[in-house]
């Protein structure tokens, strides 16, 4: 009976021997998937740093000026006019598609007919 019962019991170390080694192995490949991950953040992070440095370099005022006097005959830019800017309240709505009152076409546009988009 002991020998069945020592039998068992090694089967059982060597399940669980089995079952710690694949727990080992999945923790180690988790590891190694943060550690990627980790690298592409910080690849990641040093990209968007260099994209900022270069987005201020092509920003400088001085670049700029420099552009628009170069290439102004071909452009033709207009300084700004204080009377180009304005509140969005001053702006006009949007015009709004009603429903036609009956099938009567004749008055065309919005108050009857259906619109044309073109």
């Amino acid at each position: 009976m002991t020998r069945y019962l020592n039998a068992v019991f090694v089967l059982v170390v060597l399940i669980a021997a089995a079952t710690v080694y694949d727990m080992k192995h999945a923790a180690e490949m988790s590891a190694e998937e943060v550690a990627d991950l980790q690298r592409q953040i910080a690849e990641e992070r040093e990209q968007i740093q260099l994209l900022k440095a270069e987005w201020s370099v092509l920003n400088q005022p001085d670049r700029l000026q420099g552009l628009v006097d170069r290439y102004n005959s071909y452009l033709e830019l207009q300084p700004l006019s204080v009377e180009q800017i304005t509140l969005l309240e001053e702006l006009p709505l949007k015009p709004v598609d009603l429903e036609p009152i009956n099938s009567d076409s004749s008055l065309g546009g919005y108050a009857g007919g259906v619109p044309t988009i073109r």
